[in-house]
């Protein structure tokens, strides 16, 4: 699928802020709450991350559940610019399908993009530990539920967020609440520690057996991307 760059992303927005200002209520607000690849985005941009996080597929949004007007305004505008994503490029799929807004309500902490205004669309964008946990969750989905190696992009963006950390060794996080409140996080981050993607000592988890993963061609695929990523960036 395409990938769209921020000044498209925003370009979008504001086609879809004029509709929204021109068919619903002067009043009427759309809240994008970003948590994926568009925050990341953001972030590298804002110079809190480093690595190739220049454009994503979509806008993966926490928000209620848009108006029928608006979601197919959406699709048109995404037909426009090339930006194919199945559920749209703003989307709240994660919202309507995985309950991450309950899940997370208490952990995320959302900031205003400033950078931007509309008339009728704020943008706000999970912070770097918010983001980490999302990433986490990800990870953790495939490993545990789907039965599947994960996503070379969220590997990518663990391995950004953590550096913009300052970890290079798990055994140092100092986030307490992340690492023993977090239930998946263990078994994601054993994933990385097993695969020598990240250093530290196994953390434990109720059921070690889920800590063991075979080494598959696309393991070593991922693990010569994160050599390569890192290369020149942190080392």
């Amino acid at each position: 699928m395409n990938k769209v760059s921020f000044d498209i992303f925003i370009k979008m927005l504001g086609e879809l802020n004029d509709f929204i200002a021109k068919e619903f209520d002067s009043e009427y607000i759309l809240e994008v709450r970003a948590i994926g690849g568009f925050s990341m985005i953001i972030h590298k941009r804002l110079g809190e991350i480093s690595g190739p996080r220049e454009e994503s597929r979509d806008i993966d949004s926490l928000t209620k559940d848009y108006p029928d007007k608006i979601i197919d305004k959406i699709m048109e505008i995404g037909e426009k610019y090339g930006a194919d994503d199945a559920d749209g490029w703003l989307n709240n799929h994660w919202n309507r399908t995985k309950n991450y807004n309950e899940e997370f309500e208490f952990f995320i902490k959302w900031k205003v993009l400033d950078e931007v205004s509309f008339s009728n669309i704020i943008i706000y964008y999970a912070d770097l530990e918010s983001i980490f946990m999302f990433k986490i969750r990800a990870m953790d989905n495939r490993i545990e539920l789907a039965h599947l190696e994960p996503r070379e992009q969220d590997i990518l963006d663990v391995v950004s967020i953590t550096r913009a950390f300052g970890i290079t060794n798990f055994d140092d996080i100092e986030n307490e609440l992340i690492k023993r409140t977090v239930p998946y996080f263990p078994h994601a981050v054993n994933y990385l520690i097993d695969n020598n993607i990240i250093c530290g000592t196994r953390l434990l988890t109720e059921n070690k057996s889920k800590t063991k993963f075979q080494d598959t061609a696309y393991g070593k695929a991922l693990i010569s991307k994160v050599e390569e990523y890192n290369k020149g960036i942190w080392y």
